[in-house]
């Protein structure tokens, strides 16, 4: 039992270590950099700016990562991907410093707040999409199943280390001086960078393929929409897509209702007002992120065996619509608004394992990247907009008890559509499979093979029958033992003999 547990917990193989632990520690770094500033970026912003304004910087941000997102499509087969993080981190370094100084010296006045704002949860949203473009084509999919998760707990272990860096040093270096801080941590994974010898470039174009690449401002935007037409056709993904727009939008009204309560808990202004903020921001965040790394270590792979990855993805939705309808009638409050929180904070990267098999083990090699790029960069733009939108406009938010109770029920109202899609999504990741079951790419047909003995229940029966012998051989024994695992086993010999 316990080895089991260390053994998804720690999935490396002989051969994998010394890459593997390498991009583990320089994700772990970086996410935990970003994290301190982003604590003070939001102290900062709530508590000089005014909490009012943060629906605004749903608006705001979400346009600056659908550019990003866009740059990052326009590079991504151009440019080696160990150049485009070395590009990412020294320019993440330059600008934090940049953004330092005009704290510092606020020569263009409160603009900078929004600035830093954008800035700290800009580099949040890249680091994910550059890592996981990166390590996309890094891995076979047996191999992304497996370690993937194992980056992702890097995430949740850079954040813990972020909360408890920016907690303690909150009353020393202050709230104001957390972008700085940033910068040194960005500076030491730039200085990694440089000194790992071995560092694979990732794939990317030759030269030769550059050429025939079209030139100019119009082509190159018009293959960006390509990349993003080339995705959104996938059905399964377009579906995963939609429950992913739900996740950040209803996310966005959690983290908006989180703030305007914490706002409430750390009363009036000045330095020792923001670092209260940043403290208690980062308590709250780092205790649910250790939560969350038990859960994705330790017991997240037993759930995905047990009851499958299309189950396992029900949590979320079903925790939104339960904190959010109790919220409504209970009202907002410090702890309301911490339940609310709880759903991006523990159940999303808890879950992040079955989303990310979802998209790497039942989607083709060729679009994975640019799959991990939509949903990171564009869905999440779009559902971080939406949300902007509903707070602005749809709801009239006026900040009195009715204006939050109406947010409360919306929120309550899309985590139930919310779930209608986690179902839609179960039949349609079901027909996945069996199309890939006979798949010309050898590690998606292994994939699909090995998926369907704990995903089998998603598939209907008409489906099982319609496999009628056209099982290739190197998958046949893995497809008869999921089908007697169905408790079919007649149609199991049916079907392959």
């Amino acid at each position: 039992m316990l080895g089991r547990l260390l053994r998804d917990a720690i999935p490396l193989r002989r051969g994998e270590r010394g890459l593997a632990v390498f991009l583990y520690v320089l994700l772990t770094l970086m996410v935990g950099a970003d994290w301190i500033g982003k604590l003070g970026a939001d102290a900062l912003f709530v508590k000089r700016y005014g909490v009012q304004y943060v629906p605004w910087m749903y608006i705001i941000t979400p346009v600056a990562m659908l550019a990003v997102s866009a740059l990052i499509f326009f590079f991504v087969d151009r440019v080696r991907r160990r150049t485009m993080l070395l590009w990412y981190v020294a320019g993440t370094t330059l600008l934090s410093i940049g953004i330092q100084l005009a704290i510092w010296y606020p020569v263009i006045g409160n603009v900078i707040q929004p600035i830093s704002y954008v800035f700290a949860h800009g580099v949040k949203e890249t680091i994910y999409i550059l890592f996981w473009v990166y390590a996309g084509n890094l891995y076979s999919a047996e191999q992304s199943k497996r370690l993937f998760p194992f980056f992702a707990g890097s995430v949740l272990v850079g954040k813990i280390l972020g909360g408890f860096i920016g907690a303690g040093i909150a009353p020393v270096v202050h709230a104001e001086n957390f972008i700085g801080a940033q910068a040194v941590g960005f500076f030491v994974c730039f200085i990694a960078l440089v000194a790992y010898r071995g560092l694979p470039e990732g794939h990317g174009t030759g030269p030769v393929e550059d050429k025939l690449r079209p030139q100019g401002l119009r082509a190159n935007i018009r293959e960006s929409v390509d990349g993003y037409r080339t995705v959104a056709s996938d059905r399964m993904l377009r579906t995963f897509g939609v429950g992913v727009f739900f996740w950040y939008f209803l996310m966005q009204f959690a983290n908006f209702l989180y703030l305007l309560g914490l706002n409430q808990t750390a009363v009036g202004s000045g330095v020792e007002s923001e670092d209260f903020f940043s403290q208690l921001y980062a308590s709250v965040y780092t205790s649910s992120s250790l939560v969350a790394l038990l859960i994705q270590s330790f017991i997240t792979s037993g759930l995905i065996r047990r009851l499958g990855i299309a189950r396992v993805l029900f949590f979320l939705p079903l925790w939104f619509f339960g904190t959010y309808a109790a919220a409504a009638f209970v009202g907002l409050n410090f702890v309301t608004g911490v339940a609310l929180q709880l759903g991006e904070r523990i159940w999303i990267p808890a879950l992040h394992r079955p989303a990310a098999e979802l998209v790497y083990s039942q989607v083709r090699a060729a679009i994975r990247p640019r799959a991990r790029a939509f949903l990171s960069g564009g869905v999440n733009a779009f559902g971080n907009f939406a949300a902007a939108i509903a707070l602005l406009v749809g709801f009239n938010y006026d900040g009195t008890d009715f204006g939050q109770r109406m947010l409360l029920f919306g929120g309550a109202g899309l985590s139930a559509v919310y779930i209608y899609n986690s179902l839609h999504l179960r039949r349609v990741f079901g027909r996945r499979i069996l199309e890939n079951v006979t798949s010309v790419e050898p590690d998606v047909r292994f994939s699909a093979a090995e998926i369907l003995a704990t995903e089998h229940g998603s598939v209907p029966d008409d489906l099982l029958r319609s496999l009628d012998g056209t099982i290739p051989a190197d998958v046949e024994h893995g497809v008869r033992l999921a089908l007697t695992r169905r408790g079919v086993l007649a149609m199991a010999a049916d079907v392959t003999d």
